[in-house]
């Protein structure tokens, strides 16, 4: 049985720390013969640091589904084509010169302009970097999101939005890009599907994920459309709300069906 977690305000409470209980919670669940993946929209180089030491070896589906990593390497890609970063770079630049905008290429971030995020580059032009795919587009905003129509409007067909309440910087991935999709990349592998699968989430990008599992899990805090498309509904992150889940999956023996 496969446990696939969502990291920020699911696994990770405010203080991005994991409390004690859901330490004690993983272990169980391992100890059980379960597998656990990590599914998150953080790049590799912030995921490490966070993940209490029961995770450290397990797989990882990175920037929303762009990325698998499995020990030290990338097994599966679903990144967004040249082309693409390229046409949106270039409206960029020709009708919202003034917003903050980064591409995510082989963990690392280059950024138009300065800022104090951690680890990231400053390119004057982001077009000396579209001979490459990008696992993520970004826009940062400092506080309130502009009108988002236009670049709607012109994003190629092979790209989507990402776009939540919680934060107000906006996301471009693949259109077909997913955890979910990732997931299935790690379940084809092994001959299994989603049904083996108990995913548990809070927000947008976990909706997919939540939908294809066998039990789909939403904590507390999480968005309502997530709620809505999740089985059942565990406690907050920050009440250890992964913990709950996993002692409610063994308990009620309710953990999804290989198959």
């Amino acid at each position: 049985m496969i446990l696939a977690l969502d990291l920020d305000d699911t696994l990770l409470r405010t203080d991005k720390t994991v409390g004690e209980r859901t330490q004690q919670a993983l272990r169980h669940w391992l100890a059980g013969g379960h597998e656990i993946i990590v599914a998150t929209g953080r790049p590799p180089r912030w995921v490490h640091d966070v993940l209490p030491p029961e995770l450290q070896s397990a797989p990882r589906v990175v920037y929303n589904g762009a990325q698998v990593i499995v020990g030290d390497n990338v097994v599966y890609r679903n990144e967004i084509a040249p082309a693409d970063v390229r046409a949106v770079v270039e409206w960029t630049q020709a009708c919202r010169p003034h917003w903050h905008m980064g591409l995510e290429i082989d963990d690392a971030l280059y950024l138009n302009r300065a800022t104090e995020k951690s680890g990231a580059h400053t390119v004057a032009d982001l077009l000396s970097l579209c001979e490459r795919p990008a696992a993520k587009i970004i826009f940062l905003f400092a506080e309130e999101r502009e009108d988002l129509a236009p670049l709607l409007a012109a994003l190629p067909g092979s790209t989507r939005a990402l776009i939540t309440p919680k934060f107000s910087m906006v996301q471009l991935c693949g259109r077909t890009t997913s955890k979910a999709d990732a997931i299935a990349h790690l379940l084809a592998q092994r001959n299994l599907s989603f049904s083996s699968v108990a995913a548990i989430g809070d927000d947008v990008n976990d909706i997919e994920m939540l939908r294809c599992a066998g039990v789909g899990i939403a904590v507390d805090n999480a968005l309502d459309e997530v709620k809505a498309a999740a089985d059942w509904v565990t406690a907050t992150a920050n009440a250890d709300g992964v913990a709950a889940a996993i002692e409610r999956l063994l308990d009620q023996a309710v953990v999804p069906h290989t198959a």
